[in-house]
């Protein structure tokens, strides 16, 4: 075989391959379509998920005062808010489907300003996320990772964990309200005050600059903020804290209150 011959032999197989992942980036033939903007607008409008989104700032504005309360050894300085709806990716080669057509999430990032052991301020707000929740919905919290629980945290800070992950804490729960079922996720996490071990995660959660972003389509699926969306420099606000405290912790609310399947 020619040279010639073979680097066209070549160039046909790759574009049979470009045209193959093409075509399976496309939908599934019969699968439902997920919204565009102009219908995620509607479907956010809508009276269920109105009464839905009443309920889960509610929910979410409640337990960040519970916590503010039971914490009087951390200092508040800041609370930064969104609230979006999003739409489901429907089937494609690279990615499956999203187990949601329609979502909308409410998050809270609150920010404090923290003294004395960090191993103190592990405790208290452990205990204060395990006594709001067990207040509102009468059970303990759950964490499906145990890297995440107070008793990995602590582990850190003794000798035989100084090698181990960063540590945060994690905590999920369902409450519910008005008839809407809301599914509520906290994660704490602090600057660590010996050397900043913890590398405390400056991003904001969906990726940086997308905190308060709207989407209409294209490359990603489309997403409208629907609420309160007040975003903050995390690297800024954190420097803002540790200006005059020791180190600081972040706690954040996130409450999925509305969702719509593909049915």
């Amino acid at each position: 075989m020619s040279r010639r011959h073979s680097r066209r032999s070549a160039r046909g197989a790759l574009a049979a391959v470009a045209l193959l992942l093409t075509a399976g980036c496309a939908s599934a033939p019969g699968a439902p379509a997920s919204p565009d903007a102009a219908d995620l607008r509607r479907e956010a409008s809508a009276p269920a998920a109105a009464q839905a989104r009443a309920a889960g700032a509610g929910e979410t504005g409640a337990a960040a005062g519970a916590f503010r309360r039971r914490v009087p050894a951390l200092v508040f300085h800041r609370q930064a808010e969104r609230d979006v709806c999003e739409a489901g990716e429907k089937d494609t080669f690279q990615h499956g489907r999203d187990t949601f057509r329609f979502r909308c999430t409410r998050m809270l990032l609150l920010y404090f300003g923290a003294t004395g052991a960090v191993e103190d301020r592990i405790r208290e707000a452990d205990a204060a996320v395990t006594a709001l929740v067990r207040e509102r919905t009468g059970d303990a919290p759950r964490t499906d990772r145990p890297t995440q629980t107070p008793a990995a945290a602590l582990r850190f800070y003794t000798p035989e964990g100084k090698g181990g992950p960063a540590p945060s804490l994690a905590y999920r729960w369902s409450a519910g309200g008005r008839g809407a079922q809301h599914a509520v996720t906290a994660r704490v996490d602090w600057q660590d005050p010996l050397q900043d071990k913890a590398g405390f995660f400056l991003d904001a959660p969906g990726g940086a600059g997308g905190f308060c972003e709207e989407s209409t389509g294209g490359p990603v699926p489309p997403r409208v903020i629907v609420g309160e969306c007040r975003p903050v420099d995390q690297k800024t606000e954190t420097a803002r804290v540790r200006a005059r405290h020791p180190y600081a912790f972040r706690l954040t609310l996130e409450d999925t209150y509305y969702e719509l399947g593909w049915d």
